[in-house]
């Protein structure tokens, strides 16, 4: 395995404005091509937003010739990037959660979600396989949000001798207050990584792989009425020996 420099962004995403996620997106990848990053890594269904609503759904397209995926081709090709990003994808009237990679302006594949949580489960299909992906620096795959919590995924990775395994989440932490404060913040990201780190730790360790995570942040929902879904953020690093390399300042 080469080294490999990664920019991991948790961005907010919103639910019904694809748009604006993209040029997030575009923002991101400037950032990363200035910090001379080979990949970017993106939040689970961060181009068209997570939040338990139908609207999840409502902009889902078919991979890589809709017109979100085929952007994000062109960043990719534009950035000189490999950029690992979630979106609903449409195939056969079916709805997928997916994760789609491009690598310097080509389509790499997509990985499904295949172990759906409970608000998920009347809007997305299961996917049924799990991918791998090569970009000569490395190979990787992925792992979506509630996946992670099922270690015969991780395992199938390590079979497939992957050297690293990206864990995109859209995790939610229920009700805010209406004006956040550091200590509210810092107790929600702890939460989270606290979370992680009773998992990936060990998937790291057991399968000598490393992890990367990266949530969505912020309130995914803005302007729809009785949906709440406020994601705490947070990134972190595991390496191959169980130990956190990275991760948010709490």
């Amino acid at each position: 395995m080469n080294d490999l420099k990664v920019t991991v962004s948790s961005l907010k995403s919103v639910l019904s404005d694809p748009g604006k996620n993209l040029s997030l997106i575009g923002e991101a990848c400037s950032v990363a091509e200035d910090a001379g990053a080979r990949m970017l890594f993106l939040p689970e269904l961060m181009l068209t937003g997570h939040g338990g609503h139908a609207k999840m759904t409502q902009n889902a397209e078919s991979i890589p010739d809709g017109p979100l995926s085929s952007a994000i081709v062109e960043l990719s090709e534009r950035h000189s990037l490999c950029i690992c990003v979630g979106l609903a994808e449409l195939k056969n009237s079916v709805v997928y959660n997916s994760q789609m990679v491009a690598d310097c302006g080509a389509y790499l594949g997509l990985q499904r979600k295949i172990n759906l949580s409970g608000d998920e489960y009347c809007h997305f299909g299961a996917g049924d396989s799990v991918e791998v992906f090569d970009i000569g620096d490395i190979r990787f795959g992925i792992t979506i949000c509630y996946d992670n919590h099922f270690p015969e995924l991780a395992l199938i990775h390590s079979l497939n001798h992957v050297d690293l395994v990206l864990a995109p989440h859209a995790a939610r932490t229920g009700t805010w207050p209406s004006e956040l404060t550091p200590e509210f913040c810092g107790r929600r990201i702890k939460a989270q990584q606290d979370g992680w780190e009773k998992v990936h730790r060990a998937r790291a360790y057991d399968h000598n792989v490393y992890v990367l995570l990266c949530n969505a942040v912020g309130p995914s929902t803005d302007g729809l009425e009785g949906v709440v879904a406020n994601h705490a953020g947070s990134v972190m690093g595991v390496a191959p020996n169980g130990e956190v390399f990275l991760r948010t300042a709490k």
